[in-house]
């Protein structure tokens, strides 16, 4: 009921006003590359979710596959909750980065176009930032699924530990992770590459990194993804992104006898035993199976 002198329109202005304030908007940003497949069902999970303020951002690299016409057709019916830009870029990095300069929200989110978000994923977040106003960066668990979208193997998820993560493994997947704008207006942006490792230790040397028990998204595991392909955004980075965690490793004290350090040499010295491949004859299985020749990502 309206009070005196109470308009409809001042009500309705305070109810926008307490939803604002109850209910922060989430930016969301997703770099996209030709990645029409899985795209609609990137798209639907951001949608769907329970949470009512959410701005979907998605920067193409140029794509050539369909994956514009979707976007255009989603950004026409959801004028309010899908933003998309298209160029080129030179990396998953770089393209995040265009996402998060454009972005209004207070709380961001990284998830990649063949990704999902569980239904109540945001709402679990905001919900921990609300209960917890000193926090800043938040990680939950994380399914991996396959390209039906079935769950073949869920993440181990911990507590950030620096040295483990710089010497094997950081626990941490990008899809499950959320924080404030206030980490990146501290720390910076993502670098090119868009090496995760190199963001979390920037964030665990500003910030505390809260685990919540929630499982949060699901990664899905396919032979054209980023994390398998040869080939991403129109260019190699695997090799690069193995190099970048072996200087990262050395950099910030951690071991050159560490898994991502071994992990490294590999790189350097698999193509020197393959064009060794008919001198080692019958021992060269067993030379690739020794340095764990394309195991790089295990």
């Amino acid at each position: 009921m309206l009070t005196n002198g109470e308009t409809k329109a001042s009500h309705s202005e305070r109810d926008k006003e307490e939803v604002v304030l109850n209910y922060p908007l989430v930016s969301i940003i997703t770099p996209v590359f030709n990645g029409k497949k899985y795209l609609e069902a990137c798209l639907q999970s951001v949608l769907n979710q329970s949470y009512p303020r959410i701005e979907h951002i998605f920067v193409d690299g140029g794509s050539t596959d369909g994956t514009l016409n979707i976007l255009s057709s989603y950004q026409s019916r959801y004028p309010e909750r899908i933003i998309f830009i298209s160029g080129p870029d030179r990396g998953v990095g770089e393209a995040v980065n265009k996402g998060l300069a454009i972005a209004r929200g207070q709380i961001f989110g990284w998830i990649d176009s063949d990704d999902l978000y569980k239904l109540d994923a945001i709402s679990a977040a905001v919900e921990f930032f609300r209960e917890n106003p000193d926090a800043y960066f938040l990680f939950g668990g994380c399914n991996m699924i396959d390209e039906k979208g079935e769950v073949i193997s869920s993440f181990t998820i911990k507590d950030f530990n620096l040295r483990e993560a710089l010497n094997r493994w950081h626990y941490i997947v990008f899809c499950a992770t959320f924080f404030k704008r206030e980490v990146v207006e501290s720390i910076g942006l993502l670098n090119t590459l868009g090496n995760d490792l190199d963001f979390y230790i920037r964030v665990h040397k500003a910030f505390r990194m809260h685990r919540i028990e929630e499982t949060l998204s699901s990664w899905r595991l396919h032979s054209e993804g980023i994390s398998l392909s040869q080939k991403a955004r129109g260019k190699s980075i695997r090799r690069e992104r193995v190099k970048e965690d072996f200087l990262l490793c050395l950099k910030h004290g951690g071991s050159i006898f560490s898994p991502r350090s071994m992990r490294y040499y590999v790189t350097v010295l698999s193509p020197i035993i393959n064009g060794l491949r008919p001198i080692l004859g019958r021992h060269y299985p067993f030379i690739k199976r020794c340095l764990g020749m394309g195991e790089l990502y295990q």
